[in-house]
């Protein structure tokens, strides 16, 4: 009996510290959902007080761009964005008319699909960018007009982005709405002036605490750049 009350005492014991090391165990992070939009309206995905600022300036129809987003973004969220060591702010470096209306495209839904969308837009890109052979010469004409929205739309229809956006639960009314709003064209186009001159000429490019950086294309180049 005496061996028996000793090996259920050592049970509970047992129990006892495996409940507390439950009980103390940390929450999952919850910086991969928190998505802030700074005052020109670029969106920053975690910690807004991380010790780490990372800002990529970027464009839809860049291809080095979609290869960091799917093959390095990832790791760099799980490493440091969801540690809290890490934000990442998205700005766009828009290199021609196709892409911005993919930045536009971006932030249909608001803050919470951004991060999403972008993702979604990158991971299509060479399904929607081969068919801009199908932009009509009416489309392209309201361009030259100097009516974007309305070439926006346009291309939206004829390179089949309309299905994509749909994959996000946005339909194509919501989405020209989207593609017409003036508030956001001004805050691409600016940013895209911003990071000119600040000396960004290429995409994917990366500040790292408000230094642009040279010669940086993966998660390893990144974290060397990082205090």
């Amino acid at each position: 009996m005496s061996h028996m009350k000793k090996y259920l005492g050592a049970v509970l014991v047992g129990v006892a510290a495996l409940s507390t090391t439950l009980v103390a165990a940390p929450a999952p992070s919850q910086w991969l959902s928190t998505v802030t939009v700074t005052a020109k309206g670029a969106h920053v995905l975690g910690n807004p007080a991380a010790p780490n600022k990372v800002v990529e300036y970027l464009s839809y129809t860049c291809g080095h761009c979609a290869d960091f987003e799917m093959n390095e973004a990832p790791a760099f969220k799980t490493q440091f964005v969801a540690t809290g060591k890490a934000s990442l702010e998205i700005r766009n470096m828009v290199l021609n008319p196709v892409d911005l209306t993919a930045a536009m495209l971006a932030r249909c839904g608001g803050k919470a699909k951004f991060f999403g969308n972008h993702r979604h837009l990158f991971s299509t890109q060479a399904t929607w960018l081969g068919k801009t052979k199908n932009i009509s010469a009416a489309t392209q004409a309201k361009l030259k007009a100097q009516d974007y929205a309305g070439f926006m739309i346009g291309t939206f229809d004829e390179i089949g982005l309309g299905a994509i956006m749909q994959q996000r639960g946005i339909t194509p009314a919501q989405a020209k709405a989207c593609l017409a709003d003036k508030t956001a064209l001004k805050n691409i186009i600016s940013m895209t002036e911003s990071g000119s001159a600040l000396g960004v000429r290429g995409t994917p490019s990366f500040l790292v605490n408000g230094v642009l950086q040279d010669h940086v294309h993966n998660v390893a180049e990144l974290q060397a750049a990082m205090k």
